[in-house]
Protein backbone atom coordinates (compact mmCIF):
# COMPACT_ATOMS: atom_id res chain seq x y z
CA UNK A 1 0.00 0.00 0.00
CA UNK A 2 2.51 2.33 1.17
CA UNK A 3 4.76 1.84 -2.35
CA UNK A 4 1.51 2.87 -4.09
CA UNK A 5 0.78 6.31 -5.90
CA UNK A 6 -2.58 7.61 -5.42
CA UNK A 7 -3.89 9.96 -8.03
CA UNK A 8 -6.18 12.97 -6.74
CA UNK A 9 -8.61 15.37 -7.91
CA UNK A 10 -9.09 17.99 -5.15
CA UNK A 11 -12.31 19.73 -5.59
CA UNK A 12 -12.35 22.49 -3.26
CA UNK A 13 -13.89 25.61 -1.58
CA UNK A 14 -11.90 28.65 -1.17
CA UNK A 15 -12.70 29.23 1.75
CA UNK A 16 -11.53 25.10 2.82
CA UNK A 17 -8.03 25.83 1.63
CA UNK A 18 -6.25 26.63 4.95
CA UNK A 19 -7.56 22.97 6.38
CA UNK A 20 -6.23 21.16 3.23
CA UNK A 21 -3.31 23.04 1.56
CA UNK A 22 -0.76 20.65 3.87
CA UNK A 23 -2.16 17.49 2.06
CA UNK A 24 -1.21 18.90 -1.77
CA UNK A 25 2.50 18.45 -0.89
CA UNK A 26 2.26 14.99 0.87
CA UNK A 27 4.67 11.92 -0.16
CA UNK A 28 2.88 9.18 -2.38
CA UNK A 29 0.16 11.90 -3.52
CA UNK A 30 0.00 13.30 -7.01
CA UNK A 31 -2.34 16.15 -6.62
CA UNK A 32 -4.74 18.22 -8.78
CA UNK A 33 -7.02 20.99 -7.64
CA UNK A 34 -9.69 22.96 -8.75
CA UNK A 35 -11.80 24.79 -7.08
CA UNK A 36 -14.80 25.48 -9.52
CA UNK A 37 -16.95 22.72 -11.22
CA UNK A 38 -15.82 23.55 -14.65
CA UNK A 39 -12.09 23.57 -14.00
CA UNK A 40 -12.59 20.27 -11.81
CA UNK A 41 -14.32 18.74 -14.87
CA UNK A 42 -11.62 19.71 -17.52
CA UNK A 43 -8.98 18.28 -14.95
CA UNK A 44 -10.87 15.38 -14.69
CA UNK A 45 -10.97 14.70 -17.81
CA UNK A 46 -7.75 14.49 -18.49
CA UNK A 47 -6.00 13.30 -15.59
CA UNK A 48 -8.12 10.62 -14.31
CA UNK A 49 -8.19 10.14 -10.66
CA UNK A 50 -7.78 7.63 -8.55
CA UNK A 51 -10.17 9.62 -5.83
CA UNK A 52 -12.07 12.78 -6.11
CA UNK A 53 -11.30 14.66 -2.79
CA UNK A 54 -14.58 17.63 -2.23
CA UNK A 55 -13.80 20.19 0.26
CA UNK A 56 -17.04 22.19 0.22
CA UNK A 57 -15.89 24.46 2.61
CA UNK A 58 -16.98 25.23 5.98
CA UNK A 59 -20.44 26.30 5.50
CA UNK A 60 -22.07 23.49 4.19
CA UNK A 61 -25.62 22.73 3.29
CA UNK A 62 -27.52 19.85 2.19
CA UNK A 63 -28.42 21.45 -1.30
CA UNK A 64 -24.21 21.98 -1.76
CA UNK A 65 -23.46 18.41 -0.71
CA UNK A 66 -26.19 17.65 -3.77
CA UNK A 67 -25.51 19.55 -5.87
CA UNK A 68 -21.81 18.67 -5.94
CA UNK A 69 -22.71 14.47 -5.96
CA UNK A 70 -25.11 15.36 -9.28
CA UNK A 71 -22.01 16.70 -10.87
CA UNK A 72 -19.46 14.15 -9.61
CA UNK A 73 -22.30 12.03 -11.22
CA UNK A 74 -22.13 13.42 -14.50
CA UNK A 75 -18.50 13.65 -14.85
CA UNK A 76 -17.81 11.23 -17.20
CA UNK A 77 -14.81 9.43 -15.67
CA UNK A 78 -13.41 6.39 -17.85
CA UNK A 79 -13.17 4.24 -14.38
CA UNK A 80 -15.20 5.53 -11.63
CA UNK A 81 -13.04 6.70 -8.77
CA UNK A 82 -14.01 6.91 -5.03
CA UNK A 83 -15.83 10.18 -4.12
CA UNK A 84 -14.92 11.64 -0.64
CA UNK A 85 -16.01 14.38 1.37
CA UNK A 86 -13.83 16.30 3.27
CA UNK A 87 -15.75 17.49 6.85
CA UNK A 88 -15.31 19.34 9.92
CA UNK A 89 -15.71 16.99 12.46
CA UNK A 90 -16.71 13.43 13.37
CA UNK A 91 -20.33 13.13 12.10
CA UNK A 92 -23.05 10.54 12.77
CA UNK A 93 -23.93 7.43 11.11
CA UNK A 94 -27.17 9.20 10.18
CA UNK A 95 -25.73 11.82 8.66
CA UNK A 96 -22.90 9.19 6.94
CA UNK A 97 -26.10 7.23 5.15
CA UNK A 98 -27.31 11.58 4.10
CA UNK A 99 -23.75 12.03 2.20
CA UNK A 100 -24.25 8.84 0.72
CA UNK A 101 -26.99 9.28 -0.71
CA UNK A 102 -25.80 12.35 -1.99
CA UNK A 103 -23.08 10.69 -4.34
CA UNK A 104 -20.23 10.55 -1.41
CA UNK A 105 -18.47 7.02 -0.56
CA UNK A 106 -16.41 7.86 2.24
CA UNK A 107 -16.15 10.74 4.77
CA UNK A 108 -12.72 12.63 6.31
CA UNK A 109 -12.31 14.76 8.28
CA UNK A 110 -9.70 18.06 8.24
CA UNK A 111 -7.18 18.38 8.03
CA UNK A 112 -6.63 15.47 5.61
CA UNK A 113 -4.18 13.45 6.88
CA UNK A 114 -2.16 11.29 4.59
CA UNK A 115 -2.22 8.09 6.46
CA UNK A 116 -6.18 8.04 6.63
CA UNK A 117 -6.50 9.10 3.03
CA UNK A 118 -4.27 6.17 2.02
CA UNK A 119 -6.34 3.58 4.55
CA UNK A 120 -9.52 4.73 3.14
CA UNK A 121 -8.32 4.71 -0.60
CA UNK A 122 -6.88 0.91 -0.71
CA UNK A 123 -10.23 -0.72 -1.47
CA UNK A 124 -11.24 1.68 -4.06
CA UNK A 125 -7.72 1.27 -6.06
CA UNK A 126 -8.34 -1.82 -5.80
CA UNK A 127 -12.17 -2.04 -6.78
CA UNK A 128 -10.13 0.40 -10.06
CA UNK A 129 -7.44 -2.27 -10.42
CA UNK A 130 -10.54 -5.07 -10.68
CA UNK A 131 -12.43 -2.39 -13.48
CA UNK A 132 -9.55 -2.16 -15.11
CA UNK A 133 -8.48 -5.73 -15.53
CA UNK A 134 -11.97 -6.44 -16.20
CA UNK A 135 -11.80 -3.94 -19.26
CA UNK A 136 -8.74 -5.48 -20.79
CA UNK A 137 -10.79 -8.94 -20.47
CA UNK A 138 -13.79 -7.57 -22.52
CA UNK A 139 -11.41 -5.65 -24.94
CA UNK A 140 -9.80 -8.76 -24.84
CA UNK A 141 -12.94 -10.98 -25.72
CA UNK A 142 -14.87 -8.35 -27.88
CA UNK A 143 -11.59 -8.07 -30.02
CA UNK A 144 -11.14 -12.13 -30.11
CA UNK A 145 -14.80 -11.97 -30.83
CA UNK A 146 -14.33 -10.32 -33.97
CA UNK A 147 -11.32 -11.82 -35.05
CA UNK A 148 -13.60 -15.31 -34.50
CA UNK A 149 -16.08 -13.42 -36.02
CA UNK A 150 -14.19 -12.69 -38.96
CA UNK A 151 -13.29 -15.92 -39.08
CA UNK A 152 -16.47 -17.38 -39.23
CA UNK A 153 -17.47 -14.88 -42.24
CA UNK A 154 -13.78 -16.28 -43.62
CA UNK A 155 -14.28 -19.99 -42.81
CA UNK A 156 -18.17 -19.41 -44.24
CA UNK A 157 -16.53 -17.64 -47.64
CA UNK A 158 -14.22 -21.18 -47.94
CA UNK A 159 -16.94 -23.77 -47.39
CA UNK A 160 -19.38 -21.89 -49.98
CA UNK A 161 -15.97 -21.62 -51.99
CA UNK A 162 -15.34 -25.56 -51.34
CA UNK A 163 -18.90 -26.31 -52.31
CA UNK A 164 -18.75 -24.78 -55.68
CA UNK A 165 -15.44 -26.36 -55.96
CA UNK A 166 -16.93 -29.61 -54.91
CA UNK A 167 -19.83 -29.23 -57.76
CA UNK A 168 -17.33 -28.21 -60.28
CA UNK A 169 -15.17 -31.31 -59.33
CA UNK A 170 -18.27 -33.03 -59.63
CA UNK A 171 -19.27 -32.18 -63.18
CA UNK A 172 -15.67 -32.90 -64.54
CA UNK A 173 -16.10 -35.85 -63.06
CA UNK A 174 -18.87 -36.57 -64.71
CA UNK A 175 -17.85 -34.73 -68.03
CA UNK A 176 -14.20 -37.24 -67.73
CA UNK A 177 -16.62 -40.21 -67.11
CA UNK A 178 -18.59 -39.32 -70.30
CA UNK A 179 -15.42 -38.74 -72.23
CA UNK A 180 -14.30 -41.92 -71.12
CA UNK A 181 -17.47 -43.72 -72.26
CA UNK A 182 -17.24 -42.00 -75.56
CA UNK A 183 -12.78 -42.82 -75.80
CA UNK A 184 -13.72 -46.29 -75.10
CA UNK A 185 -16.25 -46.56 -77.88
CA UNK A 186 -14.25 -44.22 -80.01
CA UNK A 187 -11.24 -47.02 -79.28
CA UNK A 188 -14.02 -49.81 -80.32
CA UNK A 189 -14.96 -48.18 -83.10
CA UNK A 190 -10.92 -47.69 -84.14
CA UNK A 191 -10.39 -50.87 -83.42
CA UNK A 192 -12.91 -52.93 -85.63
CA UNK A 193 -12.05 -49.96 -88.42
CA UNK A 194 -8.11 -50.97 -88.03
CA UNK A 195 -9.43 -55.18 -88.07
CA UNK A 196 -11.17 -54.52 -90.91
CA UNK A 197 -8.57 -52.28 -92.78
CA UNK A 198 -6.01 -55.50 -91.46
CA UNK A 199 -8.46 -58.15 -93.22
CA UNK A 200 -8.85 -55.86 -96.15
CA UNK A 201 -5.20 -55.45 -96.62
CA UNK A 202 -4.39 -59.09 -95.81
CA UNK A 203 -6.90 -59.92 -98.84
CA UNK A 204 -5.84 -56.98 -101.46
CA UNK A 205 -1.99 -58.50 -100.08
CA UNK A 206 -3.50 -62.08 -100.89
CA UNK A 207 -5.32 -60.66 -104.54
CA UNK A 208 -2.28 -59.20 -105.78
CA UNK A 209 -0.07 -62.15 -104.80
CA UNK A 210 -2.57 -64.06 -106.56
CA UNK A 211 -2.22 -62.13 -109.60
CA UNK A 212 1.53 -62.25 -109.82
CA UNK A 213 1.54 -66.37 -109.39
CA UNK A 214 -1.17 -66.61 -112.62
CA UNK A 215 0.56 -63.88 -114.91
CA UNK A 216 4.36 -63.68 -113.54
CA UNK A 217 5.43 -66.65 -111.61
CA UNK A 218 7.57 -69.02 -113.82
CA UNK A 219 8.35 -71.20 -110.77
CA UNK A 220 5.03 -71.51 -108.13
CA UNK A 221 5.65 -71.13 -104.63
CA UNK A 222 8.50 -68.37 -105.43
CA UNK A 223 6.65 -65.62 -103.41
CA UNK A 224 6.67 -67.92 -100.45
CA UNK A 225 9.94 -69.25 -100.46
CA UNK A 226 11.51 -65.80 -100.88
CA UNK A 227 9.39 -64.21 -97.80
CA UNK A 228 10.00 -67.26 -95.69
CA UNK A 229 13.91 -66.98 -96.63
CA UNK A 230 13.87 -63.21 -95.96
CA UNK A 231 11.98 -63.35 -92.35
CA UNK A 232 15.08 -66.21 -91.48
CA UNK A 233 17.59 -63.64 -91.89
CA UNK A 234 15.23 -60.22 -90.47
CA UNK A 235 15.15 -62.66 -87.63
CA UNK A 236 18.77 -63.54 -87.14
CA UNK A 237 19.57 -59.53 -87.86
CA UNK A 238 17.26 -58.67 -85.05
CA UNK A 239 14.25 -57.60 -87.08
CA UNK A 240 11.25 -56.92 -84.65
CA UNK A 241 7.86 -58.25 -85.43
CA UNK A 242 6.93 -55.25 -87.47
CA UNK A 243 9.93 -54.85 -90.05
CA UNK A 244 9.30 -59.07 -90.26
CA UNK A 245 5.76 -58.26 -91.38
CA UNK A 246 7.27 -55.79 -94.07
CA UNK A 247 9.87 -57.66 -95.42
CA UNK A 248 7.08 -60.60 -95.83
CA UNK A 249 4.36 -58.24 -97.78
CA UNK A 250 7.69 -57.43 -99.70
CA UNK A 251 8.48 -61.24 -100.57
CA UNK A 252 5.19 -61.67 -101.05
CA UNK A 253 5.08 -58.84 -103.73
CA UNK A 254 8.05 -58.08 -105.04
CA UNK A 255 7.30 -59.32 -108.51
CA UNK A 256 4.25 -57.09 -108.76
CA UNK A 257 6.21 -54.82 -111.26
CA UNK A 258 6.58 -57.35 -113.89
CA UNK A 259 2.52 -57.24 -114.06
CA UNK A 260 3.20 -54.63 -116.31
CA UNK A 261 5.47 -56.59 -118.83
CA UNK A 262 4.11 -58.24 -121.87
CA UNK A 263 3.25 -61.67 -121.06
CA UNK A 264 5.22 -63.08 -124.51
CA UNK A 265 8.50 -61.73 -122.99
CA UNK A 266 8.06 -63.26 -119.51
CA UNK A 267 8.84 -66.62 -120.71
CA UNK A 268 11.98 -65.28 -122.88
CA UNK A 269 15.81 -65.48 -121.89
CA UNK A 270 16.99 -62.60 -121.03
CA UNK A 271 19.45 -62.42 -123.69
CA UNK A 272 16.46 -62.50 -126.36
CA UNK A 273 14.58 -59.40 -124.67
CA UNK A 274 13.97 -56.79 -126.60
CA UNK A 275 15.54 -53.32 -125.49
CA UNK A 276 12.14 -52.38 -123.93
CA UNK A 277 11.72 -55.09 -122.23
CA UNK A 278 15.07 -55.71 -120.95
CA UNK A 279 14.25 -52.10 -119.57
CA UNK A 280 11.63 -53.16 -117.75
CA UNK A 281 13.38 -56.69 -116.58
CA UNK A 282 15.45 -54.73 -114.96
CA UNK A 283 13.38 -51.38 -113.46
CA UNK A 284 10.04 -53.75 -112.58
CA UNK A 285 11.04 -53.48 -108.49
CA UNK A 286 10.59 -49.59 -108.84
CA UNK A 287 7.24 -49.63 -111.74
CA UNK A 288 6.39 -52.41 -108.37
CA UNK A 289 7.58 -50.06 -105.63
CA UNK A 290 5.52 -46.88 -107.77
CA UNK A 291 2.14 -49.09 -107.78
CA UNK A 292 2.40 -49.93 -104.26
CA UNK A 293 3.25 -46.17 -102.43
CA UNK A 294 0.08 -45.27 -103.53
CA UNK A 295 -1.58 -47.72 -101.18
CA UNK A 296 -0.05 -46.09 -96.79
CA UNK A 297 -0.63 -49.44 -96.11
CA UNK A 298 2.19 -50.80 -98.54
CA UNK A 299 4.47 -47.41 -98.22
CA UNK A 300 7.30 -49.26 -96.35
CA UNK A 301 7.26 -52.29 -98.33
CA UNK A 302 7.38 -50.40 -101.66
CA UNK A 303 10.51 -48.76 -99.82
CA UNK A 304 12.14 -52.31 -99.55
CA UNK A 305 11.34 -53.29 -102.50
CA UNK A 306 12.22 -50.58 -105.30
CA UNK A 307 16.14 -51.16 -104.30
CA UNK A 308 15.79 -54.96 -104.27
CA UNK A 309 17.78 -54.69 -107.70
CA UNK A 310 20.63 -52.33 -106.23
CA UNK A 311 24.21 -54.46 -106.45
CA UNK A 312 26.85 -54.46 -103.72
CA UNK A 313 29.38 -53.36 -105.90
CA UNK A 314 27.41 -50.16 -106.91
CA UNK A 315 26.27 -51.40 -110.87
CA UNK A 316 22.61 -52.26 -109.84
CA UNK A 317 19.38 -50.26 -110.66
CA UNK A 318 18.13 -47.83 -109.99
CA UNK A 319 20.55 -45.24 -108.43
CA UNK A 320 23.52 -47.50 -108.07
CA UNK A 321 23.79 -47.57 -104.30
CA UNK A 322 26.51 -49.43 -103.19
CA UNK A 323 27.40 -51.73 -99.97
CA UNK A 324 25.51 -49.53 -97.08
CA UNK A 325 24.04 -47.02 -98.57
CA UNK A 326 21.54 -49.75 -99.81
CA UNK A 327 18.47 -50.65 -97.36
CA UNK A 328 19.27 -53.44 -95.28
CA UNK A 329 15.86 -54.73 -96.35
CA UNK A 330 15.90 -54.31 -99.86
CA UNK A 331 19.46 -56.03 -99.29
CA UNK A 332 17.81 -58.67 -97.55
CA UNK A 333 15.14 -59.60 -99.90
CA UNK A 334 17.73 -59.22 -102.99
CA UNK A 335 19.73 -62.09 -101.23
CA UNK A 336 16.53 -64.33 -100.88
CA UNK A 337 15.15 -63.97 -104.64
CA UNK A 338 18.64 -64.34 -106.05
CA UNK A 339 18.46 -67.54 -103.78
CA UNK A 340 15.74 -69.11 -104.54
CA UNK A 341 16.81 -68.51 -108.38
CA UNK A 342 20.25 -70.24 -108.14
CA UNK A 343 19.13 -73.00 -106.36
CA UNK A 344 16.81 -73.83 -109.72
CA UNK A 345 19.38 -73.43 -111.78
CA UNK A 346 20.24 -76.43 -114.11
CA UNK A 347 24.21 -76.61 -113.07
CA UNK A 348 23.55 -76.37 -109.40
CA UNK A 349 23.58 -80.11 -108.49
CA UNK A 350 24.27 -80.28 -104.46
CA UNK A 351 23.98 -78.20 -101.32
CA UNK A 352 28.03 -77.51 -101.89
CA UNK A 353 27.53 -76.15 -105.91
CA UNK A 354 24.66 -73.98 -104.62
CA UNK A 355 27.19 -72.91 -101.32
CA UNK A 356 29.42 -72.15 -103.95
CA UNK A 357 27.52 -69.86 -106.08
CA UNK A 358 26.37 -67.82 -103.53
CA UNK A 359 30.01 -67.22 -102.47
CA UNK A 360 30.47 -65.77 -106.27
CA UNK A 361 27.95 -63.41 -104.96
CA UNK A 362 29.30 -62.25 -102.56
CA UNK A 363 30.45 -58.51 -102.85
CA UNK A 364 29.27 -57.91 -106.28
CA UNK A 365 25.72 -58.61 -106.39
CA UNK A 366 24.95 -59.72 -102.86
CA UNK A 367 25.94 -57.98 -99.30
CA UNK A 368 28.40 -60.64 -97.68
CA UNK A 369 26.96 -60.86 -94.70
CA UNK A 370 23.48 -61.59 -96.42
CA UNK A 371 25.35 -64.44 -97.81
CA UNK A 372 26.18 -65.48 -94.92
CA UNK A 373 22.87 -66.18 -93.57
CA UNK A 374 21.66 -67.62 -96.94
CA UNK A 375 24.38 -70.10 -96.30
CA UNK A 376 23.01 -70.83 -92.62
CA UNK A 377 19.62 -71.08 -94.28
CA UNK A 378 20.41 -73.76 -97.08
CA UNK A 379 22.41 -75.41 -94.34
CA UNK A 380 19.32 -75.45 -91.47
CA UNK A 381 16.70 -76.28 -94.53
CA UNK A 382 17.82 -77.99 -97.25
CA UNK A 383 21.38 -80.02 -95.92
CA UNK A 384 19.72 -82.63 -93.19
CA UNK A 385 19.28 -85.46 -95.38
CA UNK A 386 23.37 -85.49 -97.05
CA UNK A 387 24.71 -85.33 -93.81
CA UNK A 388 24.25 -83.83 -90.05
CA UNK A 389 25.23 -80.38 -88.78
CA UNK A 390 26.19 -78.96 -85.45
CA UNK A 391 26.49 -75.80 -83.78
CA UNK A 392 29.61 -75.09 -81.46
CA UNK A 393 30.75 -72.09 -80.39
CA UNK A 394 33.55 -70.09 -81.62
CA UNK A 395 35.60 -71.34 -78.27
CA UNK A 396 34.56 -75.28 -78.84
CA UNK A 397 36.42 -75.11 -82.65
CA UNK A 398 39.11 -77.62 -82.88
CA UNK A 399 41.59 -78.93 -85.83
CA UNK A 400 39.87 -81.22 -87.82
CA UNK A 401 36.21 -79.66 -87.82
CA UNK A 402 34.80 -79.00 -91.53
CA UNK A 403 32.86 -75.60 -92.20
CA UNK A 404 28.94 -76.39 -93.15
CA UNK A 405 28.81 -73.05 -94.70
CA UNK A 406 31.20 -70.09 -95.35
CA UNK A 407 32.65 -67.95 -92.45
CA UNK A 408 32.37 -64.07 -92.65
CA UNK A 409 33.59 -61.43 -90.64
CA UNK A 410 30.98 -58.76 -89.42
CA UNK A 411 32.34 -56.22 -91.91
CA UNK A 412 31.45 -58.72 -94.78
CA UNK A 413 34.88 -59.97 -95.16
CA UNK A 414 35.25 -63.71 -96.46
CA UNK A 415 37.62 -65.59 -93.95
CA UNK A 416 36.89 -69.30 -95.33
CA UNK A 417 34.55 -71.45 -97.72
CA UNK A 418 31.74 -73.48 -96.95
CA UNK A 419 33.40 -77.38 -96.21
CA UNK A 420 37.16 -75.99 -94.90
CA UNK A 421 38.83 -78.78 -92.89
CA UNK A 422 39.80 -76.15 -90.15
CA UNK A 423 43.86 -76.34 -89.50
CA UNK A 424 45.34 -74.74 -86.12
CA UNK A 425 46.26 -71.78 -88.46
CA UNK A 426 42.78 -71.35 -89.77
CA UNK A 427 41.57 -71.39 -85.86
CA UNK A 428 44.36 -68.96 -84.85
CA UNK A 429 42.93 -66.72 -88.23
CA UNK A 430 39.68 -66.46 -87.01
CA UNK A 431 40.44 -65.82 -83.35
CA UNK A 432 42.90 -63.20 -84.45
CA UNK A 433 40.16 -61.83 -86.28
CA UNK A 434 37.50 -62.19 -83.77
CA UNK A 435 39.03 -59.56 -81.71
CA UNK A 436 38.67 -56.43 -84.21
CA UNK A 437 35.86 -57.84 -86.97
CA UNK A 438 33.58 -60.09 -84.47
CA UNK A 439 32.47 -63.37 -86.65
CA UNK A 440 29.19 -65.53 -85.90
CA UNK A 441 28.92 -66.89 -82.20
CA UNK A 442 27.66 -69.77 -83.74
CA UNK A 443 29.88 -71.97 -86.05
CA UNK A 444 28.12 -74.83 -88.30
CA UNK A 445 30.31 -77.93 -88.32
CA UNK A 446 29.51 -81.61 -90.23
CA UNK A 447 29.65 -84.24 -88.75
Amino acid sequence: MASETISVLFAKHASGTAHTDPFETADGFIVQSGETKVRCEKIARRFHPDIVLVDPGPCVTMDVLQTWGAWLAEVPFFFRPGFFLVVDTDISMEEKYRFRECGFDEVIPRPVQEQALRYLSYPYLRHKILEQKNFNSKQTMNQASTYLNRFKNALSVVKSELIQEKTSLNNALKQIHHMNKERSHLKNQVQKAKKALDQNMAGCEKLLSQLIRRQVETSRGHAERVADIACFIGKGLGFDEKKLENIHKAGMLHEIGLVFMPRTAQTKPFDQLTAFEKNIQLQYPVKGADLLSHCQVFEKTAKIIRHMHENADGTGYPKGLKKDYIPLASRILAGADMFDAVKHREDILCLEDLMAALENLAGSRLDPLVVNRLEKYALLHMGADAFQIREVGIDQIAPGMRLGCALFTADGTKLFSADTVLTRAAIDKIIQYNREFPVDDILYIKV
